[in-house]
């Protein structure tokens, strides 16, 4: 019933040091932009986004953990199933890459279960996406994910 529904026939390609660095750079940059509109438009103060803001605080306040988590583990566990699994699998069947793109993003919004945060999520799961299917290696949008949540998680603390 499922032969072949994870064979992606992904080909192996090695960017250069530096596309990594800017897409690590782009992830910020969006996240840094984001969070500053949601600050100077009031969002922050939205109860769901307040909610999920100081719900970091519930899991740990030790920022070693906190960093460990919300940059690491959390962007990591994210990409295998909204890049490699539900992507993959959307570019599969549909054949379309904008719509899986945009499919696979909307998902990973909704994902995050509070209206402020499924907007951000909906834009961020843009451009993760568009790096892991303009890259094809899922070190990239790791990494996109990963500068993003640092930048949210500053954001976090400072304000």
């Amino acid at each position: 019933m499922f032969d072949g529904v994870f064979d992606f026939d992904l080909p192996f390609v090695r960017p250069k040091w530096y596309i990594y660095v800017l897409w690590a750079a782009i992830g910020a940059a969006l996240a840094g932009v984001l969070n500053f509109a949601a600050n100077i438009t009031g969002l922050v103060t939205e109860p769901s986004f307040n909610k999920a803001a100081t719900g970091l605080f519930y899991v740990s306040n030790s920022l070693p953990v906190l960093i460990i988590l919300y940059c690491f583990a959390t962007p990591l566990i994210e990409e295998l199933l909204f890049r490699y699994f539900i992507f993959n699998l959307l570019l599969k069947y549909t054949k379309r890459a904008a719509l899986s793109v945009v499919i696979c993003a909307a998902l990973f919004g909704l994902y995050h279960l509070n209206p402020v945060q499924m907007v951000y999520g909906f834009i961020m799961g843009l451009v993760i996406t568009y790096s892991y299917y303009k890259n094809r290696v899922l070190t990239i949008p790791f990494l996109v994910h990963a500068a993003a949540n640092a930048v949210a998680l500053v954001f976090t603390f400072t304000l």
